[in-house]
């Protein structure tokens, strides 16, 4: 009867513990940017927390003064559900899916809305071409040529010093412009960085030009 007592006891104990460790992962923030950081060697559940910059269906972008990440659930209606401008806490998963960072989260309480904040674009360096460092985040190019016109995939690319970037858009307005465009037409514009097919510029919608 003791040895019985001794191992629930034992059991008892070993739940607490991890128990607490889960509620220090949870509760303890962590910076975007540590959170990719950590989880490009391990497995990492995080607590983060950005500002919406964009978002459709499954999925919203969030960015702090780190870094940005998308939030994804499968099934959900994320991007229906936070508009950009919005502050979020969120705790999940993180990984790395075709290139891009996300942050998984088991459920849709573990997106938490807790304020509003505001996210302004990061002018991209002369002479740097887009990448991995700049997954997500939201940045802007000023008074660029175009280097190549529009192809079937609606790709545009501008001339940045010794670098290119490519601009792209699902927006159907974007996409409309985007082909209006001609060789050595001076173009400003804005968008979340993000791997699709390559490194791009992707416009969130016509205002972002």
């Amino acid at each position: 009867m003791k040895k019985v007592l001794l191992i629930s006891f034992m059991v008892l104990a070993l739940a607490l513990v991890l128990s607490s460790c889960m509620k220090t992962t949870r509760n303890t923030t962590m910076s975007i940017r540590d959170a990719i950081s950590a989880a490009a060697s391990s497995t990492v559940s995080a607590t983060v927390v950005g500002v919406v910059t964009d978002g459709y269906g499954d999925y919203v972008v969030i960015q702090d003064n780190t870094a940005a990440i998308e939030v994804y659930l499968k099934g959900s209606s994320l991007g229906n559900t936070y508009t950009r401008g919005e502050k979020l806490e969120v705790f999940g998963t993180v990984q790395n899916y075709k290139n891009n960072w996300e942050i998984v989260p088991p459920a849709t309480s573990n997106v938490i809305k807790i304020g509003t904040g505001t996210v302004n674009p990061t002018p991209i360096p002369t002479n740097t071409a887009l990448g991995v460092k700049y997954d997500w985040m939201f940045m802007k190019v000023t008074n660029l040529p175009v280097e190549k016109i529009a192809d079937k995939y609606y790709d545009v690319v501008l001339k940045n010093g010794s670098a290119d970037i490519t601009i792209f858009s699902y927006d159907s307005d974007v996409r409309k412009w985007l082909t209006s465009l001609s060789t050595g037409d001076i173009v400003s514009v804005q968008g979340n960085v993000r791997y699709t097919y390559g490194w791009k510029l992707v416009l969130r919608d016509i205002n972002d030009k």
